[in-house]
């Protein structure tokens, strides 16, 4: 096998390493954790799911970056 190819696939299983983490940081973080955060605030005796916390979570960073360009372009 050439040097090239080792390095190739090493190379690959690093960036595939790396791209996970950041994945799991953004995912697990920000989104679900986000929505587990909201949802036990306005519901403190469920246990929500993570398909629910997921999806709470997705809404509110899309509404708080439509909110943000709605404030941009209208000049508050």
């Amino acid at each position: 096998m050439p040097i090239g190819d080792i390095a190739g696939e090493a190379l690959g299983g690093v960036v595939r390493f790396l791209g996970r983490i950041v994945v799991e940081i953004v995912v697990e973080l920000m989104l679900v954790g986000t929505g587990r955060l909201l949802l036990r605030m306005l519901l403190p005796r469920s246990e929500p799911g993570y398909t629910a916390c997921g999806v709470v979570g997705l809404l509110f960073w899309a509404g708080l970056a439509v909110g943000g360009y709605w404030l941009y372009r209208h000049g508050a």
